[in-house]
């Protein structure tokens, strides 16, 4: 599982929390990749979750390391990569990104989006997104807005299912696995307040 999207929506803690459900609830070995080596101490951070979790992790500083810790962890029932948040309304790295990692069919890739971004910026990220494989839309920050309209107009546009939402801080607790009822009432819950 790769996960791609905009600086500071919370990439790495959200992976942290999908693992440890994984883990816990699904019983699934897993290993972390990251190719983050731009962003001061995200290396410590995933290290520091790879620890309390007891995970192996790779840092990937070039494609070929990542294809060397892609092969080094074939085994594992799981591989979950964080990547760099990056300014991808600037198409220069989108394909930074993918020439770092593989965005195919044969890993399941995850745009993480941010509740409290305005969704016209999240439509013109979904748009710069087409051009690469996605497998499904994750949004972080519930627990930090009361609008909640990006859950139904970015699916919609996308064609892309909701994965998961995350709502807080705490790993793995703060993380639900969305069906359609839930996010229909957090949108009707939004129309509510109007």
């Amino acid at each position: 599982m790769q996960f791609v999207g905009p600086t500071g929506v919370g990439k790495t803690t959200t992976l942290a929390k999908i693992a440890a459900l994984e883990m816990t609830k699904h019983h699934q070995n897993v290993a972390f990749i990251t190719t983050d080596t731009y962003r001061i101490a995200a290396v410590e951070q995933l290290k520091t979750y790879a620890k309390i979790l007891d995970v192996p992790l790779e840092v990937a500083y070039s494609a070929e390391d990542y294809q060397q810790a892609m092969q080094k962890f074939a085994d594992y029932d799981l591989i979950f990569v964080d990547t760099a948040g990056r300014n991808f309304l600037d198409a220069t790295y989108l394909n930074e990104l993918e020439q770092s990692i593989e965005l195919t069919d044969n890993m399941q890739n995850y745009l993480v989006l941010s509740l409290t971004a305005k969704q016209s910026d999240l439509l013109l990220l979904l748009k710069q997104f087409e051009k690469v494989h996605i497998d499904g839309l994750i949004f972080t920050k519930l627990d930090e807005t009361r609008h909640f309209g990006s859950l139904f107009t970015l699916p919609c546009k996308s064609g892309l299912g909701v994965a998961y939402l995350s709502n807080g801080q705490a790993v793995p607790d703060d993380l639900i696995e969305p069906n359609p009822e839930d996010i229909s009432s957090f949108i009707m819950g939004d129309f509510d307040e109007k």
